[in-house]
């Protein structure tokens, strides 16, 4: 087609237009959607600037104990993905001289926009240029992915990692290339130190194995000589992640935590509220049904079909972590972009079984559209600061409090409070206020609520703010109540 003679220049095009769309509301602060784990985030990136850089001991702002094995965890360390995300975000601020939460939303940016990249090329070898360029302009307006594509989160740069290590690997087993091997181990080490949930698209690639050599054993030493230094770092993170338990967050209630796997209720959340109205809506599930269930050509091949196949059997896997946070589901938005893609271009070129081209094209054109118009109905709402409150109170609180104060700020265990606040501490009270202001050496109390624990300190130590909206004390001089009731 005469139209695609210059491919680069619509995919530059689609970059363009993907980062346009990503740069609103880069200046929300860290109190959006799922500003709690936002928040977890950011607070090890804001650290390594404030107390030095040094990857092998991450610290966030929680001195509560919520990890795997119960225990307080007074040194703060945050044990999770290898900090490659939090390391690139500390260089931009150091660049920058100083913290600002957008550089942090740009590197996110930065990294979708190189997953795009990936997925097109990954489509155009298998499903053609229409398709590739079609994957990309999805991946680059899909609301739920523009949203999810500019949070201070590891994700990003998880799909990122996992689509470079697919894209290279699967070029090295069939053209044997030595920097294609570099890549490929590169990219797959990083991966899997971000999380290891990447080896979901590590496994789609036995089938490149097979196609190459014929065969399942015995596995050529090169194989083993791309896998073995790619798995060796993640093995050794894992293993020195052990030595600090108190700092490795509970994660075993992921799988399937409250039993949800296979009930009516998993099928309901994945299927009708997350594909059906959160990611793709009715419209756009229609388009990857049709993508993914028209049988393949020859030269396509199964590959991406196997990509999809185990994007699904990752959400069952995970299915607690998948129900409970959506932000879980954009590890397999690249397989829905490439098949929904996939379906868009077969109603314009028109399938053999299907009814005639003169209804399917208007159709396909119909979908496209209402798809992205259906799901920014449903994602514009996750800008939206949950609660303002919190950042008023916690600039309020940065400004005043010392540098070396330890808060004890509770919000339901959410950290965003905390990171708000710029102090460590605790996120929730789970002794007698008394007890723990003794056992942790906490200095302030900052609250927005008026509950029994704020009603408690009120009474009984200086209070340095007390308006409507929250409440500010120092926890290291106590009052009578007798005499703070006078004052007031």
């Amino acid at each position: 087609m005469k139209f695609f003679k210059l491919p680069m220049i619509y995919l530059f095009l689609i970059l363009v237009l993907a980062f346009s769309v990503r740069l609103y509301k880069l200046d929300s602060p860290v109190a959006d959607w799922h500003s709690w784990r936002q928040a977890d985030t950011a607070a090890v990136s804001r650290n390594f600037y404030k107390e030095g850089f040094n990857p092998f001991y991450p610290k966030y702002d929680d001195m509560s104990g919520v990890a795997e094995i119960p225990n307080v965890n007074t040194e703060r360390y945050r044990f999770v993905e290898f900090p490659i995300y939090n390391s690139l975000v500390y260089f931009a601020y150091l660049v920058n001289g100083g913290v600002d939460e957008r550089l942090a939303r740009l590197v996110s940016i930065i990294f979708s926009l190189g997953s795009l990249v990936f997925v097109s090329l990954i489509t155009k070898k298998y499903f053609g240029l229409l398709t590739s360029l079609v994957a990309a302009f999805l991946f680059a307006v899909l609301p739920f992915n523009i949203f999810f594509s500019r949070v201070i989160l590891p994700e990003p740069s998880l799909i990122f990692f996992s689509l470079g290590m697919f894209y290279f690997v699967d070029r090295w087993i069939f053209e044997q290339k030595f920097w294609l091997y570099i890549f490929g181990v590169l990219f797959t080490a990083l991966a899997l130190l971000t999380k290891p949930m990447a080896i979901f698209y590590l496994l789609p690639l036995i089938y490149s194995y097979l196609k190459k050599e014929s065969r399942l054993f015995p596995i050529p030493d090169k194989y083993l000589l791309l896998l073995i230094p790619a798995v060796i770092p993640f093995l050794i993170w894992r293993m020195w992640m052990w030595q600090h338990p108190e700092g490795v967050p509970a994660s075993s209630w992921l799988f399937n935590g409250n039993d949800i796997r296979f009930r009516p209720a998993f099928w309901w959340w994945i299927l009708q509220d997350r594909f059906g109205r959160e990611i793709l809506s009715v419209a756009g599930s229609i388009l990857f049904a049709i993508g993914l269930f028209v049988k393949p050509k020859p030269k396509e091949g199964m590959l991406l079909h196997l990509l999809a196949l185990f994007s699904f059997i990752y959400l069952i896997v995970f299915a607690t972590g998948n129900v409970t946070h959506d932000y879980y589901q954009t590890f397999i938005v690249p397989a829905l972009v490439i098949f929904t893609a996939r379906g868009f271009v077969l109603l314009l070129e028109g399938v053999p079984s299907f009814i005639p081209r003169l209804w399917t094209i208007p159709f396909a054109l119909l979908l496209l559209p209402l798809m992205i118009y259906f799901g920014w109905r449903e994602i514009k709402g996750l800008y939206q600061i949950n609660n303002g409150v919190i950042v008023e109170a916690g600039k309020y609180a940065d400004k005043i409090l010392p540098k070396d104060a330890k808060v004890l700020a509770p919000y339901g265990g959410d950290t965003s409070f905390l990171y708000q606040i710029n102090r460590p501490g605790f996120p929730y009270v789970y002794l007698p206020v008394d007890e723990m202001v003794k056992k942790y050496k906490l200095t302030h109390y900052v609250s927005v609520n008026r509950d029994d624990n704020t009603n408690f300190v009120l009474k009984n130590y200086k209070i340095i703010e007390d308006n409507p909206k929250f409440v500010i004390a120092d926890l290291r001089e106590k009052v009578n109540s007798q005499v703070q009731d006078d004052k007031k």
